[in-house]
């Protein structure tokens, strides 16, 4: 299936969406493309598409020691008045002298869908991550629910491909910090 967005946003007129943003994903996209969704604008072109219930935001936070707390507080503050931010510690993990950060938020988002779902018409999952195939079989196959993948077309699984989705490249314009 490819992104057919027209029919994705068609899909979702007048329905009760949930929207669960992964900030690993997007936050790897931001770099690769080089340029961040506004929350704001981004709220406002749900809410032209669909009776939207809310945006969930999650992400991992830095340690106050860490160089990117500060900007990490920053970005927060700006995307909180359109956004409900869910929050988690980053782990730091040492491997071999060097220290990983580690931040994934899947499990959160997993389980938020799982406790909303029979609120909702459509859950939309910001992300490209492939993890996220095995919670596609449950809404649809086991549940009989809607959902769709919006992201960033270079960082979208090829799994997740051949589910509805979005790419959010494609609405730059629209959804752009600065544009």
């Amino acid at each position: 299936m490819s992104d057919n967005s027209k029919t994705i946003l068609e899909r979702i007129e007048n329905k009760k969406v949930g929207v669960f943003c992964d900030d690993s994903n997007l936050y790897h996209s931001y770099k690769k493309y080089g340029w961040r969704i506004d929350f704001k604008k981004f709220k406002t072109f749900l809410e032209k598409h669909c009776n939207l219930r809310f945006i969930n935001y999650y992400i991992a936070v830095p340690d106050k020691s860490d160089a990117s707390y500060k900007g990490t507080k920053n970005f927060l503050k700006k995307i909180i008045p359109y956004v409900n931010v869910k929050t988690k510690d980053l782990k730091y993990i040492k491997v071999g002298g060097k220290v990983i950060k580690k931040g994934d938020v899947d499990v959160e988002i997993v389980l938020d869908v799982v406790r909303n779902l029979e609120k909702l018409d459509m859950v939309v999952v910001v992300s490209g991550d492939s993890d996220y195939l095995e919670l596609k079989k449950y809404v649809v196959n086991e549940q009989g629910e809607n959902i769709s993948f919006w992201g960033f077309e270079d960082n979208m699984a090829y799994e997740l491909k051949y589910c509805w989705h979005l790419y959010l490249n494609n609405y730059k314009e629209e959804i752009g910090l600065g544009s």
